[in-house]
């Protein structure tokens, strides 16, 4: 037999995610059909049926026992199946044969001369996907075999196209997370004085936010942190964009303001109509005890020493990354003294919907002053991730930075 079995093609259909006619005929020739019947003329009248019918895979059985010991061998693509059969009849395999998980989902033609209603609501209750009246009309059962099988071919091809889909997405993700700082550089900023808390989480398979590290020209730990509107694979598309960037412009070569100015220029080129990014760049001067920064529209930091009870909100300012070129931007100062801790997050945290508002920056900070108060730096995010949970629903990518100087 030259045709390749139904689950091949719909496998090749589910590669290219589309659906063609010469497809569907090519997997009908593969199809595998078992044929349940106790009347031996009965199986060969509906055996030559199917072959004529174009069914290239059929086999039999005369009772239900046999059926269903050749079921895992030879797997059918449809099972056309009798009623009316001694010792195991149609109704019991029909009800085993949905019992088994490889088979739950195969298609069930049953085939009987009983025709009051109650019999085919028993039928259908056993599991049966669809019922034929005997005498058996040849054009009728060929036109409900093909459906069946069609339908068979599209929802493997579906499955097909969405294992690749997924196998491709957890791939992108793993690449998403590679571009995250790795250990080597949480311990050069650890050498220098910081220590970072992080958590990064995407709300579906992939994000577009995104945070980073660099040493600028004067040897200063820099930090970054980045949300580009929308979430998903375009939002994380842009992700990449934005890293290959900053490995582009040399970012350790400029303060905060004109990293975001260089990074603003060429995004404006890059993003498709429509998006944009909020963003933040900063940088430690420890002889100066100081965290400059500059943003673009993004959330404002959260400050505290030792002892606070409630933490100071920082300055934001800047239009979002993409909208023009024209666009500039301004080097803030906080003091960042040895025991001093700074929260940066993107606006995730301060956006779940409650009530009819949202969360907002002023619920935001009373929450994590709260917290502050309950709790130290290394709890601080361990804690406030299942109290921003029990808000509401994130809705978007969140990431949230604890950098606290010893």
């Amino acid at each position: 037999m030259s045709a390749l079995p139904l689950s091949q093609v719909a496998g090749k259909m589910g590669q290219s995610g589309t659906e063609r006619a010469e497809d569907i005929a090519t997997a009908l020739q593969g199809a595998r059909v078992l044929v349940v019947d106790d009347n031996q003329v009965n199986l060969h009248l509906l055996t030559a049926i199917l072959e004529r019918g174009g069914i290239g895979w059929v086999e039999v059985a005369s009772d239900g026992m046999q059926a269903l010991a050749r079921l895992p061998n030879f797997d059918p693509d449809l099972l056309l199946l009798d009623l009316m059969m001694p010792g195991l009849d149609g109704f019991e395999v029909c009800r085993r044969v949905r019992a088994l998980a490889a088979f739950r989902h195969l298609p069930v033609l049953v085939q009987s001369s009983l025709n009051r209603a109650e019999d085919r609501a028993r039928a259908f209750a056993a599991g049966a996907t669809d019922y034929i009246s005997k005498p058996i009309n040849a054009n009728e059962l060929i036109s409900r075999v093909r459906n069946h099988l069609r339908n068979r071919i599209l929802v493997m091809s579906l499955q097909h196209y969405r294992r690749r889909r997924e196998a491709e997405l957890n791939l992108a993700r793993r690449m998403q997370q590679r571009l995250l700082p790795r250990q080597p550089q949480i311990e050069a900023a650890l050498a220098k004085g910081l220590v970072i808390r992080s958590h990064f989480a995407p709300s579906s398979e992939l994000g577009g936010d995104l945070w980073g590290l660099f040493t600028d020209r004067w040897g200063r730990q820099a930090i970054w942190l980045i949300d580009f509107s929308g979430h998903g694979v375009a939002a994380a598309l842009n992700t990449f964009r934005l890293h290959v960037l900053l490995q582009q412009i040399g970012a350790g070569d400029h303060d905060p303001a004109g990293v975001l100015a260089m990074v603003n220029r060429r995004l404006c080129s890059l993003l498709p109509q429509g998006q944009f990014a909020t963003m933040l760049v900063g940088v430690v001067d420890p002889e100066a005890h100081r965290f400059i920064y500059a943003t673009a529209a993004a959330t404002r930091p959260l400050v505290w020493s030792e002892g606070d009870r409630v933490p100071r909100l920082g300055g934001s300012a800047g239009l979002p990354l993409g909208l023009t070129t024209r666009a500039t931007y301004e080097n803030r100062e906080l003091g960042f003294g040895r025991g001093t801790s700074i929260f940066l997050y993107s606006d995730a945290a301060t956006e779940i919907a409650v009530g009819n508002g949202i969360l907002d920056e002023e619920g935001f900070v009373a929450m994590a002053a709260r917290l502050l108060i309950e709790t130290n730096d290394d709890d601080l995010l361990p804690r406030l991730l299942p109290e921003l949970a029990a808000v509401g629903t994130l809705d978007d990518d969140l990431t949230a930075l604890v950098i606290r100087r010893t």
